[in-house]
This record gives structure tokens, sequence and C-alpha cells, in this order.
């Protein structure tokens, strides 16, 4: 079984010291965005292509975006509604950026209710479309504001998009990141991802291959759905042999997108887990994917899962069945060319220059993000989580490159250390592999797909929630040494009261699928223990050894 690097950061908006004064709402003088009388002029600026990818204007990355919204009490009480059921329904705004209004601004909410919505931030998406359809602002139909509980970091989106823009072939979205002020009150800091639609295809594409339809996870057309039956679509998910697949789309888009996911260890795309992708039926390419919502990237799994397995232990084809994935990565002609996609994603995902943009996106935020008063964690956890994401990053670059040779069949032993490159996570670095010695500096030394895994190292993580404080502690224990380490810490083993806290056990524990300790010893000789496997609370032995979850008053 492959394990995690490390767990998720994700803590409630505790107090946490000294910061910058909140950010507030400054009337500016506005400029009215909207048609002008009888013209059919929408009034708006075009798309922003100040630069080749057309990535500048509201998605420049060096630019903290500020947005903010004027709502209605009422509507703002429908809206808060809404996050309570579940429900997405547009509500009326008027939007504002620096000194341009739009005073027929549309907003929604955005995210999974059924495991998203679990806090009191929001995440939001403002259309310009909707009272008229040929609204646009900076030529965009909608913009898409994202800041889910489990991304402490709130970089996570940007770099990944920036390491396929880098690839240089495959479609991506815009990003950077923005604030929100709500009635002129600051409301949060949010990633600010470019919306795939209509105007996204033209910009990735060109107007003249802009015209063929976009499915969002496969099924859900988005963009110019009135062009397509769907056939194609259908053809595709009846068909499985290779030949006939390359006569439907472009097979190398296929496998350099899913390589895309591969290495930067997407949790919850296509590769993973058959979810959060598009696909787009382009007028002469056939049908391509297109990656999307790369929050769930980076350490939340172990940087040594599989670029073909991924970590789906004993299974005969990927993890969630994802079909056409494991036929080409199989496949005698598409495999080879799949271990080149690696490569060449991996390359794009260079440690130095990944590193220095999580560092310039991080200094961005920082000010914005200390002063959110809805963020879901606190500050020391997204430093913490930040730090593991740069880590995560060189380890799985160098087990990579260890993956892609091994696939190639080499069998050199670059660093010199005893261990051959097929045994060797890192060959480049002759302190690390299977005869090294674990000590607690962030690094796998004995290469067992753990870091720090030694009884010497802290091997807790911290999460808030809810106004709990849980620790996530990785190290197997037995029940007895686990209440121990939790007594010690201020704390008692404990299981999850709410369903959102459900929700919580289950993101944190997933990718070390096996029981955790959630109670102390019992007369039973069978302790309580979070079953990863069930979803829910079971029984172990007490005596048997296994990872544990700690809250602390």
């Amino acid at each position: 079984m492959l394990l995690v690097t490390a767990l998720l950061a994700c803590t409630s908006p505790d107090p946490i010291g000294p910061g910058p004064d909140p950010i507030v709402a400054v009337e500016p003088e506005t400029e009215i965005i909207g048609p002008a009388p009888d013209s059919g002029d929408t009034g708006t600026e075009g798309p922003d292509t100040e630069d080749p990818d057309g990535c500048k204007g509201l998605y420049d990355p060096d630019v903290l975006q500020d947005f903010a919204i004027e709502i209605t009490p009422e509507e703002r009480a429908e809206l808060e509604d809404d996050y309570a059921r579940g429900e997405k329904d547009y509500h009326p705004v008027v939007f504002r950026h620096g000194d341009q209004i739009v005073e027929d601004a549309m907003i929604r909410l955005k995210g999974n209710p059924g495991f998203s919505w679990y806090i009191e931030k929001m995440q939001f998406v403002v259309a310009f479309n909707e009272v008229d359809s040929a609204g646009r602002f900076h030529g965009l139909r909608k913009i898409a504001l994202d800041a889910s509980w489990y991304e402490p970091t709130l970089v996570r989106d940007r770099v990944a998009w920036q390491v396929i823009r880098r690839e240089g072939s495959l479609p991506f979205a815009c990003a950077n990141s923005a604030t929100l002020t709500i009635n002129g009150e600051y409301y949060g800091l949010y990633s600010n991802i470019e919306y795939l639609d209509h105007e996204w295809l033209e910009r990735s594409f060109g107007a003249a291959d802009a015209t063929g339809t976009l499915w969002k996870y496969g099924y859900d057309p988005v963009a110019n759905e009135e062009d397509s039956t769907g056939a194609a679509i259908a053809r595709m998910n009846d068909t499985t042999d290779p030949d006939a697949l390359a006569a439907l789309g472009d097979l190398d888009n296929w496998i350099k997108a899913w390589a895309a996911e591969a290495v930067l260890g997407s949790d919850d795309g296509y590769w993973c887990c058959d979810h959060n992708y598009y696909l787009y039926e382009h007028p002469t390419r056939g049908i391509l994917f297109v990656p999307w919502d790369l929050d769930d990237t980076f350490d939340v799994m172990g940087y040594d899962a599989d670029p073909v397995r991924g970590y789906a232990s004993g299974r005969e084809i990927g993890l969630f069945d994802q079909v056409h994935f494991w036929i080409l990565a199989n496949d005698p002609a598409w495999g080879p060319k799949y271990v080149d996609a690696v490569a060449a994603l991996n390359d794009a995902m260079d440690p130095d220059t990944t590193i220095a943009d999580i560092d310039a996106y991080e200094a961005q935020i920082a000010d914005a993000l200390v002063a959110d008063p809805n963020r879901s964690f606190g500050w020391e956890e997204h430093v913490a989580q930040t730090e593991r994401m740069r880590a995560w990053v060189r380890a799985r670059h160098a087990y990579l490159d260890s993956w892609v040779a091994c696939q190639r069949g080499s069998t050199v032993d670059t660093d010199g250390d005893g261990s051959p490159v097929c045994a060797d996570p890192d060959d480049g670095d002759a302190v690390v592999g299977p005869s090294g010695v674990e000590v607690c500096n962030g690094i796998d030394d004995d290469a067992d797909g753990w870091i720090d895994d030694d009884a010497a190292c802290d091997d807790c993580v911290r999460h808030d929630f809810d106004a709990r404080h849980f620790t996530f502690c990785r190290w197997p224990r037995t029940n007895f040494d686990a209440e121990a380490n939790c007594q010690a810490r201020g704390g008692t083993l404990t299981g999850p009261e709410t369903t959102g806290e459900v929700y919580v056990y289950f993101f944190y524990t997933w990718p070390v699928r096996e029981a955790w300790w959630t109670a102390a010893v019992s007369g039973s000789g069978r302790c309580a223990a979070w079953d990863e496997a069930s979803f829910s609370n079971g029984v172990a032995g007490c005596s048997e050894e296994h990872p544990s979850v700690c809250a602390i008053p």
C-alpha cells in the first residue's frame, strides 16, 4: 500500500496573533459596465490578451485582484438559505472591480453541497450574462471564486495550472488570487480560476475551433450544447479498442492530460477518481480531455503514487475504473507514450521553478489571508501545509525521474548507493534509498513511502473544524500508546460527532486506507476505530497498531 507523504491541514478561524489591518472596501469612482442603449455593444473590454496566452487582466498572476459585491439583506438571506439547503440559485448583486461596476450581475454558490459546505465561508460564481445573455466583464461571462475547507495553502490550483501551462501543449485555465468584499466588509480570500465556457474555448483554441460542445464530467454540456447530441461521447464510452478510440479523439492529448493529473498527484480528477474533468468535441481533433479542479493536488497523496496504478492497492484496473486510461496506459503502443508524457510533465514541474511559484504566490496572498475573517484554517496550519507542499514537489519530481527511467528499462544506480533506479525513489541522492536511515528532516530517507516515519519525529498534524480541534497521528501505535500520546498533547482519542466531521475524517484518513484509533481501551479488548474502508466507526483489537485521531480542547 502506498502511504501519504503528509496529511492535510485544515483549521477553524481561531485567533492567530497580530496581523495587518482588515481589508475594507473604499468607495471608488465608478465606470458603469453594461450595454449602450440600442447599440448591441456590451460596453465591456474585450478578452484580456496582453500576453500570448491571454492570462493577464483579471488573471494576471502578479496581481491580487480585489472584487466587491453589494447585495440586499433579503437576497443575502436567501443566498445563505441556499447554503443551508444545498441549492445553487442565482441572486442579483452589484459587482465592483476598481472603478468599474456591473449593476446587473448575479451570484450563486459554488462547490459540492454534499462535501464542501460545512464551514462559514461560502464559495461563489459571479455571472455577468444571466440578465443579459450578451453581458460580459473583461470579455468574461463568469468568474469563479474557490476556497475549499480542505485547501489551506490556497495556492494549489494556481501552481498546478502553472505547471500545465509550462508544459506547453495542453489547454489550461488561467488562475490567480482575489479578495472579496461584501457590502463594504472584507469577506475573504479566494483562488480566482478561469471559468471554462465558450470564451475559454476561444482563448484556448481560437474562434474558428471554439464551435464544439464542452462537457463537464464528460456528460454535462456547458458550452455550445445546442450543437451536439452527445453521440461522439456515447461512442467513446462504449469503445475500448485503442484504434477505434483514436478515430474519436486526440489520444496524445488524452495521455498528456492524464499524465498531468498523475504528476501533480490529483486526488479528485479523471486519473484518480473518474471525476472533475472536461471533454471538448474539437471540430478537427475530435474529443479532448481537459483537467479541472486542481485544489486537491500535490501532497494530498503520497509522493510515490504510481502513475499507472495510482494508490489503488490490489485493484485489477485503475482506481474508480477509469477504463480508457487503463487501456491506453497498458497498451504496447500507447503505454510508452504515456511514460514520455509523464516525463514531459515532470520536467514542467521542475522543483526550483515550481517552489519559486509557491513562494511568490504565498507572499502575495499572506496579508489578505491573515486578515480573512472567514477562513477555515489557522495561519500556522497554512504555513505548515505549504511547507509540506514544497517538500512533496521535490520528492515527487525525484521519484518520477526514477519511475520513468525504470519504465524505459534502466538498471543503473546513478547515485551509487547500492540501489538501482527501479528500487530508489531518488536515484540522484545517495543518502536517500532503501538502505537509508530515517531522520526527522522532511525527507523519506529510507524510501518506504513515509516521510519522517520514526518514533522520534512528531507525526501528528492538527486540523480544526467547527470549533473542535483534532490531531491526525499517522505513526502506528497500540490503542494504549495512542491514548497516552493523545493525553500528552492535552486531548483524548475521539471519533466524528457530526456529518461534517465524518467528511473531515474521511478526507484526512483517505490515503491511509486502514483503521484509525478513535477511542481508548475498553474492557472487552476491542477498541473503537474509524474504518476508512466502510466510511464509519468500527472496532479493532486493542493491541493492534494503527494511526489515531485525537481531539484537543
